[in-house]
């Protein structure tokens, strides 16, 4: 089975299979499997405003060892993610919009014509797996988002 992970919208009751693609992102899938075998994320979703189809998914900067985490190397970087693609991206404290703190982003792209360039330019990103299973069902909720607002999202291992 691999690393996957199940990644719900949790009032709706709607949830997606993804896998996690070590072969391609290898420091990257560790980090994160490591932190999720430690408990689940869960938090809000927003939807991007500058980057297309996407949900940014903010991941808690106190669960990850910014050792680590702030120090990935490029893996896999991409520009123009398709439907299903999750993309990581981590910024330095002060780095994003003067947040004092590390900023994580796990995106997870749900619909065409989505590119990573955000309101400071082009924004290569590790792309580290893809939704396998109900990327339609949960691409409808996540559309959702742009007129609805935020959305409490559960991402956690399956084993």
């Amino acid at each position: 089975m691999g690393m996957q992970v199940k990644i719900s919208f949790v009032e709706e009751t709607v949830s997606c299979v993804a896998d996690f693609w070590p072969e391609k992102a290898p420091k990257t899938c560790q980090m994160l499997w490591d932190a999720l075998g430690k408990g689940y994320f869960e938090g809000m979703c927003i939807h991007a405003m500058f980057t297309g189809r996407e949900l940014s998914f903010p991941v808690e900067h106190t669960r990850l060892d910014s050792d680590v985490s702030l120090n990935l190397p490029p893996e896999n970087q991409i520009v123009f993610p398709i439907p299903g693609d999750l993309v990581w991206n981590a910024y330095h404290p002060y780095q994003w919009q003067g947040v004092p703190n590390p900023v994580y982003d796990f995106g997870i792209f749900y619909g065409r014509d989505s590119r990573l360039l955000l309101p400071v330019g082009w924004r290569p990103s590790t792309l580290f797996g893809h939704i396998e299973e109900n990327l339609e069902e949960f691409a409808e909720v996540a559309a959702r988002c742009q007129g609805e607002g935020r959305k409490r999202l559960k991402v956690e291992q399956l084993l």
